[in-house]
């Protein structure tokens, strides 16, 4: 089976590295308690895509496509997070043998099947902002429900070869 899906090992540290801050700055965002933070100095013109006029009513006179000034830092701190997770997900291990593939490929299975599973509950009983939310987390639980589990399932292989 061909690994060239999988990053060095080294990107490991650096997705951590990156997604930490990223994750505290997503949670100061979600409460609320980042007026400290102007982020006038990341705002710049963007192309809007797909104006459906009942979200936005103020701007009703725009096209389905147009150019407008956006405050990019929520964009940019998600992307990070998202490419920071993806570093670490899809990482090499130090030594990356076919049991490793397997049990990689195992644990991505179980967790696209847990995220369905959450994303299926999700749209019978929640709505609105919740909905949103939740639908924005389950993007970034698929490759934390993954990691998770494919270290869970080393560390057992670990502790019984060991026995």
């Amino acid at each position: 089976m061909k690994t060239d899906y999988l990053l060095p090992h080294i990107f490991r540290k650096i997705g951590w590295f990156v997604f930490i801050p990223c994750w505290v700055m997503i949670i100061v965002s979600w409460l609320g308690i980042n007026d400290w933070f102007d982020d006038d100095w990341l705002s710049f013109v963007t192309l809007h895509i797909g104006n459906l006029g009942f979200f936005t009513p103020e701007q009703e006179g725009h096209s389905f496509l147009y150019f407008a000034r956006e405050d990019m830092f929520s964009e940019i701190i998600y992307c990070l997070a998202f490419v920071s997770l993806y570093m670490i997900a899809f990482s090499k291990e130090k030594v990356e043998d076919e049991y490793v593939k397997h049990l990689r490929m195992r644990s991505l299975v179980w967790a696209l099947k847990v995220n369905t599973i959450f994303f299926v509950i999700f749209t019978w009983f929640c709505f609105g902002m919740v909905y949103v939310t939740l639908l924005l987390l389950s993007m970034f639980s698929i490759f934390l429900l993954f990691h998770f589990r494919f270290l869970y399932e080393l560390h057992r292989r670990r502790i019984h070869n060991e026995e």
